[in-house]
């Protein structure tokens, strides 16, 4: 990267942060977002790739209606508005799935349909801007994008920690943290995912920092 680029990402770093939202603002591991399905449901890969598929489904369509249809609505209204389209499309959702996949979306159990509320398909309501349709569809993907990336590596890890497998492929004869598949076990892991993917971003944010401020005496020694 030139250095010229740090000096930009540091002057525009909240736009930074929204263009990069997959690494710098992850609504897993940054914003603690859908942890509930992830800490109970995503125990093994199969599983994460059914929750991956179920949000890419979900999020995207429910915040480019709801940015369509309560731009006048005060939050009030948009607090009820919010979850009423989110089940609305996953009944849609559910069906496609369960016409695709069979039975495996029903192992889930109810931490599929609770995505309906959960903050990461719902968040957006408190939003009193408006937001165009263009900006609903790049966020909404790149919110997807963060919870997909998540979402694959808490279930991968607690699969093969857990049961010694991925993807239901032997990896080693046996696991190395049975606790890995049940709720708690899944809790440490991704606090600990958060807490590692927190420190790679404080560290980034600093190395632009010091770039940036590295750049600014090189010109003024320039000048």
């Amino acid at each position: 990267m030139k250095n010229k680029d740090f000096s930009y990402l540091y002057q525009n770093w909240d736009d930074t942060v929204r263009r990069r939202k997959v690494f710098l603002s992850n609504p897993v591991f940054i914003k603690g977002l859908a942890l509930a399905p992830l800490t109970i449901a995503a125990t093994t890969l199969d599983n994460g790739i059914i929750l991956s598929i179920a949000v890419f489904l979900l999020l995207t369509p429910t915040r480019i209606i709801t940015s369509l249809i309560t731009r006048k609505m005060s939050v009030p209204f948009k607090t009820f508005f919010y979850p009423f389209v989110s089940a609305i499309i996953f009944a849609f959702v559910y069906y496609y799935m369960y016409r695709v996949m069979g039975s495996k979306v029903m192992v889930l159990g109810v931490y599929l349909p609770i995505l309906v509320v959960d903050p990461i398909i719902v968040k957006n309501f408190e939003k009193t801007r408006k937001e165009s349709v263009l900006y609903s569809i790049i966020n909404g993907l790149r919110n997807t994008a963060g919870f997909i990336v998540a979402c694959i590596l808490i279930s991968a890890t607690r699969e093969f920690l857990g049961l010694g497998t991925i993807y239901g492929i032997q990896i080693i004869k046996a696991p190395l943290l049975p606790m890995a598949q049940n709720s708690f076990g899944g809790f440490l892991i991704i606090a600990l995912y958060c807490a590692l993917w927190s420190n790679m971003v404080a560290k980034y944010k600093y190395k632009v920092e010091v770039e940036a401020r590295h750049n600014e005496r090189i010109s003024k020694i320039d000048d």
